[in-house]
């Protein structure tokens, strides 16, 4: 890919996540820089040639209206001129998506879903007008930008179904690459007695599920990160659970390779970071039966399935008391090896390199036939 230049284009930078994460490692696989519309650099690695499309300030009167967010990039993004003098564009989310390529741009999107209340999440999601609404303009919006893309690349087996479910990707347009994970910085520990769970304090990720789960148990709880929800999961919490706030690398690093298990609870997920980092910690995972997570786990060998409510969740802890799970240490740190970094950027390199050849425009060149045919019509005999 020496001789064609590529460009990373990410929807909003507004905080630090998974998709933010894998924008950044695009950015460093390709040696790329990187365009995103709302954020802010202080977001992105500092390694990362990172260049904002859209003033921050301009976010701030439409950043209540999930709506008013959407429709702005609805019309901003279908001409950024910034990506014209590219020969590659990678999207990554779909805020950006957009964008309308030039003629012989090649464009792959890694998508990290399809929009969830449109989609996988209406039946639960879409529970009033506005709500409906909204997702019924969406998805007749944005059909038609699933047709720019030479190749879609999906987070997930799951993601992949949802690319064809909803937007009609044909399958052999599909390919999954799992989201980039810095297996070898995790490491197990010496067990201490307590479990684990940390994301965003956000309603999707049903942490209080979990916290009323340990109501009662004879177990402690240690709850990691930051988010809007804090307060009212603490006013709900018993005495066995401690908040510890935002962590560090380093703190999440230490507490995944010594909690006993990690809980983890999110709603219909698409991929989920958090399993792996505590698989290549060598720590199971006490996961939801839904989404993705039910496809990581492997109940009872790497860890453990129940349903979101607090009642199975309780159950599940004291099963795992009970009977741990069959895989060491070691198998299960195996078992993450799959979902490296390195792989990600050896399989992407590759779905470039083949989107690349598949859109060359050969001249069309005659057979014999053909030119029998035509030296005919001018009456030409052909020896």
């Amino acid at each position: 890919m020496s001789d064609r230049s590529i460009a990373i284009a990410h929807g909003n930078y507004l905080e630090r996540g998974g998709a933010e994460s894998l924008s950044d490692e695009l950015a460093r696989t390709f040696d790329a820089p990187l365009y995103f519309g709302f954020g802010d650099t202080e977001h992105v690695s500092d390694d990362v040639d990172a260049r904002s499309l859209y003033e921050s300030s301009l976010f701030s009167g439409i950043k209540r209206s999930v709506f008013l967010r959407d429709l702005y990039y609805a019309w901003n993004a279908q001409q950024i001129p910034e990506l014209t003098e590219y020969d590659v564009v990678i999207l990554s989310k779909n805020e950006l998506s957009w964008y309308v390529p030039e003629d012989e741009q090649v464009v792959i999107h890694y998508t990290h879903s399809t929009p969830r209340v449109p989609y996988d999440l209406f039946q639960q999601r879409a529970n009033s007008l506005s709500s409906r609404l909204y997702a019924f303009v969406a998805r007749t919006m944005f059909l038609p930008n699933t047709k720019f893309p030479d190749r879609f690349v999906a987070n997930s087996e799951l993601v992949a179904r949802r690319l064809q479910r909803y937007w009609g990707v044909p399958e052999e347009k599909v390919e999954v690459v799992y989201p980039p994970v810095n297996v070898e910085q995790y490491e197990p520990r010496e067990t201490e007695d307590y479990y684990l769970t940390y994301s965003r304090l956000i309603p999707e990720k049903r942490i209080d599920m979990i916290v009323r789960a340990f109501d009662g148990l004879d177990a402690r709880l240690v709850v990691g990160g930051a988010g809007d929800q804090r307060k009212k999961l603490e006013r709900l919490a018993p005495d066995n659970v401690e908040f510890v706030g935002y962590m560090s690398e380093s703190e999440k690093r230490r507490r995944l390779g010594e909690a006993k298990a990690v809980l983890f609870n999110a709603m219909n997920e698409d991929f989920g970071i958090i399993p792996v980092e505590a698989f290549a910690s060598g720590t199971p995972v006490l996961g939801v039966e839904e989404g993705y997570t039910k496809y990581q786990i492997l109940d009872g060998e790497n860890g453990l399935l129940h349903d979101p409510d607090p009642t199975n969740i309780r159950a599940s802890v004291e099963r795992f008391e009970r009977e741990g799970v069959d895989w060491s240490t070691d198998e299960i740190a195996t078992f993450a090896e799959r979902f490296s970094a390195d792989q990600f950027r050896t399989r992407m390199r590759a779905i470039v390199e083949e989107a690349v050849a598949e859109a060359e425009i050969a001249p069309h060149e005659e057979t014999d036939t053909q030119k029998t045919a035509l030296a005919s019509n001018r009456g030409v005999t052909q020896r």
